[in-house]
């Protein structure tokens, strides 16, 4: 029985049965001018709120490798280091609570990249670039991400 995303796990579960999540992910391939990037990793988050009220949450690797050694040079874009086309994995909740709500997502991860202000200031001519190019509170490299909508578990239902 599964749940999709944005979906709600049934409360009553069989007896010690712990809620299972497949995940899986395609690079963007990209496009002319733009280039994809390889994935890095999945991670599930977890979020729960404690008994004392303080939200809490927990991050878990489930596909790929986060010290994969990719690189991107800020200085020329040059990505360096391998990564995956495709991810997929598959991850059960060992400290599940069926009297604790909880919500989990899926978090895809790519191989660093440079972010798009950098590949635009490097294609000017350096006499030509804004400030904006050298503002050191600006990243020159970024990670993105995607994510999945959440699925809930409600322990009152």
């Amino acid at each position: 029985h599964g749940v999709p995303m944005g979906g709600v796990l049934n409360a009553k579960p069989k007896q010690d049965a712990r809620p299972r999540f497949v995940v899986a992910a395609h690079a963007d391939p990209g496009a002319t001018g733009a280039p994809g990037h390889p994935l890095q990793r999945i991670q599930i988050i977890k979020g729960w709120v404690g008994s004392d009220g303080s939200f809490h949450q927990s991050v878990i690797d489930v596909a790929g490798n986060a010290d994969n050694g990719a690189t991107v040079d800020p200085l020329s874009c040059k990505a360096e280091g391998e990564g995956f086309a495709t991810l997929c994995g598959v991850w059960e909740d060992s400290a599940f609570d069926p009297q604790q709500d909880a919500v989990y997502y899926a978090r895809v991860v790519e191989n660093p990249s440079c972010r798009w202000s950098t590949r635009m200031c490097l294609s000017l001519p350096e006499g030509q670039r804004p400030d904006g190019c050298d503002n050191p509170r600006i990243p020159k490299v970024i990670q993105e991400r995607a994510w999945t909508a959440p699925i809930w578990f409600d322990s009152s239902r």
